[in-house]
């Protein structure tokens, strides 16, 4: 008698997905999902609707030729001082003038020097900013009182040169941060961001100048 082993019968393997039943994807029939644009879109437009106003752009890109982000409308206009040479260099005259003003030194002083560069409007007066020059950047900082000029090139490239001339440019500017912001201690003036030895080969304006002794 042999013994016959017996037939097992093949099994036939189901391969289950790994995923989680949680992590399977379902597929949203087409018409709920039109349904969910729609919605989307609805609540889209209400809230276009009912938003703030924000029609106008943000003030803080309106002036960043100051270096300064501004976020609040202008507050009005501000009275300044401006110094300049007589026209027969016998001394100098002051002008008065309004710039718009958002109550922040720092703009303020740009503003005011910007008007200075651009040159008197009242008869006998004159210039003491070469032709071109330009206020690139004005900062005020109160903790110390001092403040930063920052002009473009041609104040220097463009100077006439000789020591009066460098005295009337230097007064001016001086003078006039003296008349307008008389708690400064402190003043740098800056060429394109650098300190220059001096604007025409006299004055030295590698140290900070006190406007209040050029008054």
């Amino acid at each position: 008698m042999t013994d016959e082993i017996p037939r097992q019968r093949p099994r036939t393997s189901v391969r289950r997905s790994k995923l989680p039943k949680k992590s399977r994807k379902k597929s949203f029939p087409s018409s709920r999902w039109l349904w969910f644009v729609v919605i989307v879109a609805v609540a889209g437009a209400g809230w276009w609707f009912l938003r703030p106003d924000v029609d106008e752009v943000p003030d803080e890109f309106a002036d960043l030729e100051t270096g300064s982000v501004v976020d609040s409308p202008v507050s009005g206009d501000r009275a300044v001082v401006l110094v300049y040479p007589e026209w027969d260099a016998s001394g100098y005259v002051t002008e008065e003038r309004q710039i718009p003003s958002r109550d922040r030194p720092g703009e303020d002083l740009f503003g005011l020097i910007t008007v200075l560069c651009e040159g008197p409007k009242i008869s006998g007066a004159i210039s003491a900013m070469p032709k071109g020059t330009r206020t690139l950047g004005a900062f005020v900082n109160p903790q110390d009182q001092s403040v930063v000029l920052d002009f473009s090139q041609e104040l220097v490239t463009g100077h006439p040169g000789g020591s009066a001339a460098e005295v009337a440019t230097l007064t001016s500017i001086l003078r006039t941060v003296a008349l307008n912001f008389p708690g400064t201690r402190s003043c740098v003036i800056l060429i394109e961001g650098a300190q220059v030895e001096t604007l025409a080969g006299n004055l030295d304006m590698i140290r900070p100048f006190d406007p209040r002794r050029w008054l």
